[in-house]
């Protein structure tokens, strides 16, 4: 499909500023949607906080970590690892994002709310972790550390709307990750923790498809490749 108009997709002059600038005024009507149906909820309400107890270590009365202390099935405490540690890179999310959409206007408070919404992920999943006594505490420290000691960076080859298009993707597989994960969890706890989490993704994904829509309809051509 090729639209010759300059204004309705042909990708003769749309750089990522213009891109930007056009999608500006969706971004804030979609940001509105957004804050409306998003629901604040707290991360300690879904933590098991009474299963908990010292660790070794600051506490004289700390108990080793054992595998069979945790509810949690083999395949749950691996993806769960696997979900957190992708959580944790969020300062690194967030600064590219920033850098590619802007600190300002809609996009802005929408990079800002994104990132708000997903540090609560990661807060509460490690809480439960530990307070559940799902996994080896040191491990779950090592990895984290060098996991977010690399980071992440994309290789700045790609245009805004690449970038648009992997996120609606990202946040539907992220959002199919947790429930799967909660379902195979074995602990009724851990599952409706996921499903919390699950709901956030599940409208993140949603802004950026619509997101996506509005390209579509301004840059067909450019949309379809990214």
């Amino acid at each position: 499909m090729t639209i010759t108009s300059p204004h309705l997709g042909s990708s003769a002059g749309w750089t990522d500023a213009r891109l930007l600038y056009a999608l500006e005024e969706v971004v804030e009507k979609e940001l509105d949607r957004h804050l409306k149906v998003a629901k604040d909820w707290m991360p300690h309400e879904y933590v098991p906080w009474s299963d908990a107890r010292n660790f070794p270590g600051f506490f004289e009365d700390g108990e080793a970590w054992d595998k069979e202390q945790s509810k949690v099935t083999e395949i749950g405490r691996i993806a769960l690892v696997v979900n957190l540690l992708t959580e944790d890179n969020l300062p690194s999310y967030h600064h590219e994002i920033a850098s590619l959409f802007g600190r300002d206007g809609a996009w802005g408070t929408w990079v800002h709310r994104w990132t708000a919404e997903e540090g609560r992920h990661g807060i509460v999943m490690r809480d439960y972790l530990l307070a559940s006594r799902a996994v080896d505490p040191d491990k779950l420290e090592q990895f984290r550390m060098a996991h977010m000691s690399e980071g992440f960076e994309s290789d700045n080859s790609h245009s805004m709307l690449h970038s648009v298009a992997y996120v609606s993707f990202q946040e539907l597989a992220t959002r199919i990750s947790h429930r799967n994960t909660g379902h195979q969890s074995g602990d009724p706890v851990c599952d409706r923790m996921l499903a919390r989490i699950a709901t956030d993704e599940n409208l993140h994904m949603i802004f950026y498809r619509n997101l996506l829509k509005a390209a579509f309809e301004i840059a067909p051509d450019l949309t379809m490749q990214a």
